[in-house]
Protein backbone atom coordinates (compact mmCIF):
# COMPACT_ATOMS: atom_id res chain seq x y z
CA UNK A 1 0.00 0.00 0.00
CA UNK A 2 2.63 2.63 0.98
CA UNK A 3 4.19 1.90 -2.69
CA UNK A 4 1.33 2.76 -4.47
CA UNK A 5 0.84 5.49 -2.59
CA UNK A 6 4.81 6.62 -3.15
CA UNK A 7 4.28 6.16 -6.55
CA UNK A 8 0.89 8.15 -6.55
CA UNK A 9 2.56 10.89 -5.25
CA UNK A 10 5.29 10.49 -7.81
CA UNK A 11 2.89 10.52 -10.56
CA UNK A 12 1.16 13.48 -9.43
CA UNK A 13 4.40 15.37 -9.28
CA UNK A 14 6.02 14.48 -12.41
CA UNK A 15 2.03 15.57 -13.88
CA UNK A 16 2.36 19.14 -12.52
CA UNK A 17 6.17 19.66 -13.72
CA UNK A 18 5.43 18.42 -16.91
CA UNK A 19 2.20 20.55 -17.30
CA UNK A 20 3.93 23.57 -16.24
CA UNK A 21 6.89 23.14 -18.33
CA UNK A 22 4.61 23.28 -21.45
CA UNK A 23 2.98 26.21 -20.59
CA UNK A 24 6.15 28.21 -19.95
CA UNK A 25 7.42 26.58 -22.90
CA UNK A 26 4.47 28.15 -24.66
CA UNK A 27 5.00 31.59 -23.05
CA UNK A 28 8.82 31.77 -24.06
CA UNK A 29 8.29 31.22 -27.62
CA UNK A 30 5.86 34.40 -27.83
CA UNK A 31 8.29 36.53 -25.46
CA UNK A 32 12.01 35.00 -27.12
CA UNK A 33 14.95 37.18 -26.69
CA UNK A 34 17.81 35.99 -28.98
CA UNK A 35 21.02 36.50 -27.76
CA UNK A 36 23.83 39.29 -29.69
CA UNK A 37 24.46 37.34 -33.01
CA UNK A 38 21.98 34.23 -32.86
CA UNK A 39 19.86 33.78 -36.09
CA UNK A 40 16.12 33.85 -35.68
CA UNK A 41 14.33 31.31 -34.04
CA UNK A 42 11.01 29.63 -35.74
CA UNK A 43 9.77 28.38 -31.77
CA UNK A 44 10.63 26.75 -29.29
CA UNK A 45 9.38 22.96 -28.59
CA UNK A 46 9.65 20.00 -27.19
CA UNK A 47 10.97 16.06 -27.79
CA UNK A 48 8.60 13.70 -26.42
CA UNK A 49 10.95 10.80 -28.69
CA UNK A 50 11.80 9.31 -25.35
CA UNK A 51 8.81 9.68 -23.04
CA UNK A 52 7.93 5.86 -23.94
CA UNK A 53 11.55 4.64 -22.82
CA UNK A 54 12.12 6.68 -19.50
CA UNK A 55 9.75 9.64 -19.61
CA UNK A 56 12.51 11.86 -20.27
CA UNK A 57 11.61 14.95 -22.61
CA UNK A 58 14.02 17.85 -24.33
CA UNK A 59 13.09 21.37 -24.56
CA UNK A 60 14.95 23.02 -27.94
CA UNK A 61 14.90 26.29 -29.97
CA UNK A 62 14.85 25.97 -33.51
CA UNK A 63 17.22 27.87 -35.17
CA UNK A 64 16.90 29.24 -39.35
CA UNK A 65 19.70 29.62 -41.24
CA UNK A 66 18.78 32.68 -41.49
CA UNK A 67 20.34 36.86 -39.38
CA UNK A 68 17.31 37.63 -39.07
CA UNK A 69 13.28 37.57 -39.28
CA UNK A 70 12.37 38.52 -43.17
CA UNK A 71 13.13 36.03 -45.09
CA UNK A 72 10.19 33.87 -46.66
CA UNK A 73 10.45 31.40 -45.01
CA UNK A 74 10.51 32.77 -41.26
CA UNK A 75 7.23 34.85 -42.72
CA UNK A 76 5.28 32.05 -44.42
CA UNK A 77 1.95 30.76 -42.55
CA UNK A 78 4.39 27.77 -41.82
CA UNK A 79 7.33 27.70 -39.94
CA UNK A 80 10.77 26.91 -42.84
CA UNK A 81 8.08 26.57 -45.46
CA UNK A 82 8.33 28.15 -49.20
CA UNK A 83 5.39 28.91 -50.94
CA UNK A 84 7.27 29.01 -54.21
CA UNK A 85 8.56 25.26 -53.60
CA UNK A 86 5.70 23.18 -54.53
CA UNK A 87 4.54 21.60 -51.65
CA UNK A 88 5.87 20.40 -48.21
CA UNK A 89 8.26 17.72 -48.52
CA UNK A 90 9.65 18.90 -51.36
CA UNK A 91 13.66 19.62 -50.84
CA UNK A 92 14.65 22.65 -50.65
CA UNK A 93 17.50 24.03 -52.73
CA UNK A 94 20.85 24.25 -51.57
CA UNK A 95 20.21 23.25 -48.59
CA UNK A 96 19.20 19.77 -46.58
CA UNK A 97 16.37 20.78 -45.50
CA UNK A 98 12.75 19.77 -46.87
CA UNK A 99 10.10 22.48 -47.16
CA UNK A 100 7.64 22.84 -44.25
CA UNK A 101 9.51 20.07 -42.11
CA UNK A 102 11.34 20.14 -38.88
CA UNK A 103 15.33 18.76 -39.16
CA UNK A 104 15.41 15.31 -38.36
CA UNK A 105 17.11 15.08 -35.06
CA UNK A 106 17.22 11.72 -33.28
CA UNK A 107 19.62 13.47 -30.67
CA UNK A 108 19.10 17.77 -30.04
CA UNK A 109 22.58 19.13 -30.29
CA UNK A 110 23.58 20.16 -26.90
CA UNK A 111 24.70 23.24 -28.41
CA UNK A 112 22.71 25.98 -26.84
CA UNK A 113 23.42 28.96 -29.49
CA UNK A 114 21.68 29.65 -32.88
CA UNK A 115 24.74 31.26 -34.05
CA UNK A 116 25.37 29.14 -37.07
CA UNK A 117 27.08 30.01 -40.25
CA UNK A 118 24.70 27.45 -42.48
CA UNK A 119 22.40 26.96 -44.79
CA UNK A 120 20.16 24.85 -43.36
CA UNK A 121 18.23 25.18 -40.11
CA UNK A 122 18.77 23.30 -36.28
CA UNK A 123 17.72 22.14 -32.95
CA UNK A 124 19.34 23.54 -30.32
CA UNK A 125 19.04 22.55 -26.70
CA UNK A 126 17.35 25.04 -24.71
CA UNK A 127 18.24 25.47 -20.88
CA UNK A 128 16.31 26.08 -18.09
CA UNK A 129 13.62 23.69 -18.30
CA UNK A 130 13.55 21.24 -15.88
CA UNK A 131 12.77 17.35 -16.31
CA UNK A 132 14.21 16.21 -12.82
CA UNK A 133 11.13 15.14 -11.17
CA UNK A 134 11.53 11.34 -10.81
CA UNK A 135 9.55 9.14 -13.25
CA UNK A 136 6.42 7.32 -12.19
CA UNK A 137 6.52 3.46 -12.17
CA UNK A 138 4.39 3.89 -15.12
CA UNK A 139 4.00 2.81 -18.81
CA UNK A 140 4.13 6.18 -20.85
CA UNK A 141 2.87 6.07 -24.28
CA UNK A 142 1.65 9.20 -26.80
CA UNK A 143 -1.24 8.64 -28.66
CA UNK A 144 -1.34 8.35 -32.68
CA UNK A 145 -2.20 11.10 -35.16
CA UNK A 146 -3.79 9.19 -38.21
CA UNK A 147 -1.15 6.83 -38.54
CA UNK A 148 1.38 8.49 -37.18
CA UNK A 149 3.30 9.15 -33.99
CA UNK A 150 4.04 12.69 -33.17
CA UNK A 151 7.40 13.34 -31.09
CA UNK A 152 7.58 16.97 -31.71
CA UNK A 153 5.43 19.79 -30.41
CA UNK A 154 7.13 23.10 -31.70
CA UNK A 155 5.66 27.08 -30.20
CA UNK A 156 5.70 29.21 -33.09
CA UNK A 157 7.89 32.32 -32.05
CA UNK A 158 5.78 35.49 -30.96
CA UNK A 159 2.44 34.11 -31.77
CA UNK A 160 2.96 30.52 -29.53
CA UNK A 161 0.83 28.63 -32.48
CA UNK A 162 1.33 25.14 -31.96
CA UNK A 163 2.45 22.77 -34.42
CA UNK A 164 3.11 18.65 -34.28
CA UNK A 165 5.47 16.57 -35.63
CA UNK A 166 6.74 13.58 -36.30
CA UNK A 167 9.67 11.49 -36.21
CA UNK A 168 11.10 12.36 -39.70
CA UNK A 169 9.94 16.16 -39.00
CA UNK A 170 7.01 16.12 -41.15
CA UNK A 171 3.92 18.06 -40.25
CA UNK A 172 1.11 16.60 -38.56
CA UNK A 173 -1.64 19.19 -38.09
CA UNK A 174 -1.54 21.81 -41.15
CA UNK A 175 -2.01 21.65 -44.88
CA UNK A 176 0.98 23.10 -46.97
CA UNK A 177 -2.25 26.25 -47.56
CA UNK A 178 -2.18 26.78 -43.66
CA UNK A 179 -5.09 25.38 -43.17
CA UNK A 180 -5.61 22.12 -40.72
CA UNK A 181 -4.76 18.90 -41.59
CA UNK A 182 -6.41 17.44 -38.42
CA UNK A 183 -7.89 18.71 -35.24
CA UNK A 184 -6.31 16.06 -33.26
CA UNK A 185 -4.61 17.09 -29.68
CA UNK A 186 -1.80 15.36 -27.99
CA UNK A 187 -1.96 13.36 -25.84
CA UNK A 188 0.04 11.48 -23.40
CA UNK A 189 -1.00 8.84 -21.55
CA UNK A 190 0.86 7.74 -18.40
CA UNK A 191 -0.51 4.39 -16.71
CA UNK A 192 0.49 3.36 -13.90
CA UNK A 193 1.96 -0.12 -12.73
CA UNK A 194 -0.17 -1.65 -10.25
CA UNK A 195 -3.31 -0.19 -8.57
CA UNK A 196 -4.07 3.01 -9.18
CA UNK A 197 -5.64 5.77 -11.87
CA UNK A 198 -4.36 6.92 -15.51
CA UNK A 199 -3.28 10.18 -15.73
CA UNK A 200 -3.68 11.58 -19.33
CA UNK A 201 -1.82 15.48 -20.44
CA UNK A 202 -3.56 16.55 -23.39
CA UNK A 203 -2.06 19.51 -25.62
CA UNK A 204 -4.68 21.18 -27.94
CA UNK A 205 -3.82 21.77 -31.52
CA UNK A 206 -3.57 25.22 -32.77
CA UNK A 207 -3.70 27.12 -29.24
CA UNK A 208 -1.61 24.70 -27.46
CA UNK A 209 -4.14 24.42 -24.51
CA UNK A 210 -2.87 21.93 -21.32
CA UNK A 211 -5.26 20.01 -20.01
CA UNK A 212 -4.94 17.41 -17.55
CA UNK A 213 -7.19 14.60 -17.03
CA UNK A 214 -7.53 11.31 -14.04
CA UNK A 215 -9.44 8.15 -15.74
Amino acid sequence: SFGSLENTVKMNEYMLTLEQNIQNVQRASMLVERNSGENWIYGIGIDFGHMSDNGSYTVFKWCSPFSDYGDTRTKSILPNFDPSILGIGSPIPGTQDVNGYMPNRSTISTDTSCSTNTVNSDLRTLLGYSTSTETPKASISVTKIGNLTPRFVLFESVSGRTFFYDQNGQLLNYKSDGTLQSTNPFVITIDPQGPGSTRVITISNLSGKVSTSVQ
